[in-house]
């Protein structure tokens, strides 16, 4: 019976989706974490934000005999695809980060509570605009489940008052593609007041855009995710004013650590969301020194 598999013998395929963002660094780091503290292997293969090496990994990690998959979609209605391939394997599946289209065909999701991320975001632009203001929204281009409730949760919150989101734009993830994709709209709205970007890595771009458009004396960025430069960005008091972040690391490490639980026959929560905090300028290093005790603490969220 697979329940009583030993730990040393479990394998579980990991595929997080960029080696190239300390995002997915940081979410391969707790899956690599947590197999390490329940004594059992972690395969940490990246799918290049590719849905067909998503699909291609799928296969590989069940056609070599793993027990489970975790695996960080940029598609969540493409995911379905990966997930049928376990199920008909007999093989445990977790997402993680993205929320599937069919989150119960997964033994687990570990994601964010994006839909309240999104609040929080919404109501520290309020803070950081107290007069208002125009606002861009950067938003991801696949289709994601997760990143829909980011921008409802943001757009719910500052409707009614005197924040206008007055465009968007569609990007792939990277800054060079939020450069390319931002600069027009700079040019279009010279005076726009905020860019709220839903993903760390395009509010550098946007940072970049808005420095070669010669107006970050004037405009407010605002990230969603606080990693390395993002959080840096924040405390050398640039245009990115502030953000909220979420939790890869402890995300990655959950996800693991239900597989595993799925794996040997224990029951696990079909849907695990961890809080979206707001990380002041104060508190910078305090959450960067240790984010697992900052989501303790401030979230009352325990993963370990």
């Amino acid at each position: 019976p697979e329940a009583a598999k030993s730990d040393a013998d479990i394998r579980i395929g990991c595929i997080p989706a960029d080696s190239n963002i300390q995002f997915f660094q940081l979410l391969a780091k707790g899956m690599q974490d947590a197999g390490a503290d329940l004594g059992i292997t972690v395969d940490v293969q990246y799918s290049g934000r590719k849905v067909e090496k998503e699909l291609n990994l799928t296969e590989t990690f069940i056609s070599q005999g793993y027990d489970g998959i975790v695996l960080e979609t940029v598609d969540s209605e493409a995911i379905t695809g990966a997930m049928q391939k376990a199920a008909d394997a007999g093989v445990k599946f977790v997402a993680v980060d993205t929320i599937p289209a069919k989150p119960e065909m997964a033994a687990s999701t570990v994601a964010s509570d994006n839909y309240s991320g999104g609040v929080a975001a919404g109501k520290l632009m309020k803070q950081l605009l107290p007069d208002g203001g125009d606002v861009i929204m950067i938003k991801f281009k696949n289709a994601s489940i997760s990143s829909d409730d980011r921008y409802r949760g943001f757009a719910d919150e500052v409707a009614g008052s005197n924040i206008n989101i007055i465009d968007d734009v569609a990007q792939d993830g990277t800054r060079d593609d939020t450069v390319v994709k931002l600069a027009p709209m700079l040019t279009k709205y010279p005076d726009v007041d905020g860019i709220f970007c839903t993903q760390g890595d395009p509010a550098i771009g946007a940072l970049t855009a808005a420095t070669t458009a010669g107006i970050t004396d004037n405009v407010t960025i605002l990230s969603y995710d606080i990693e390395g430069e993002v959080a840096q960005a924040i405390e050398q008091g640039t245009a990115i004013k502030g953000g909220v972040a979420q939790f890869p690391y402890e995300m990655g490490y959950l996800s693991v650590v239900n597989c595993y639980k799925a794996i040997k026959g224990e029951s696990v929560d079909n849907m695990v969301l961890l809080p979206v905090l707001e990380v002041s300028r104060e508190k910078m290093g305090e959450f960067t020194g240790d984010s697992t005790k900052y989501l303790e603490t401030y979230g009352g969220f325990k993963v370990k």
